[in-house]
């Protein structure tokens, strides 16, 4: 049986505790982040998560927001569309995170292969994603899955 969380309740994020597997869907970065922060939903994945409490899930914004530093992401995301638009992510990731790379038939492919460009144009590291692709992280073991 699943159960739905919305951080729209109030208080909401004192139940993640009560869930074994959160899966964070896409939408815009910049909303996704400010809603983690607002609502403290990010300081309590960032006390699960190491201690296996819960396993996290997610893709497109879902994934990007894990990585520490989104400001790559204006390029496909506006940022202002919050009010004072963080540009750290939770920091879980070494790197930051790019989805839909190469991906023909998504309509961010495009604007997701030139945040991957400009990354590698400068020497930064980064995770580029194709979709159907997943990235695994289990404690320090990071492994890509291919489609």
């Amino acid at each position: 049986m699943s159960r739905w969380l919305t951080l729209r309740e109030p208080c909401a994020v004192h139940s993640l505790v009560d869930y074994d597997i959160v899966w964070v869907r896409g939408g815009n970065v910049f909303v996704l982040r400010r809603v983690l922060a607002d609502t403290g939903a990010g300081a309590v994945l960032l006390d699960l998560l190491p201690s296996d409490m819960v396993v996290y899930g997610g893709y497109s914004a879902g994934a990007c927001v894990l990585a520490d530093d989104l400001t790559g992401l204006k390029l496909v995301d506006d940022p202002h569309v919050v009010a004072d638009p963080l540009m750290t992510g939770l920091g879980l990731l070494d790197r930051p995170f790019v989805p839909h790379v190469r991906s023909p038939g998504h309509p961010e492919a495009a604007a997701c292969d030139a945040v991957s460009a400009a990354y590698a144009a400068v020497g930064q590291p980064h995770r580029a994603l194709r979709d159907g692709e997943v990235l695994l992280v289990n404690g320090d073991r990071t492994e890509l899955l291919p489609e």
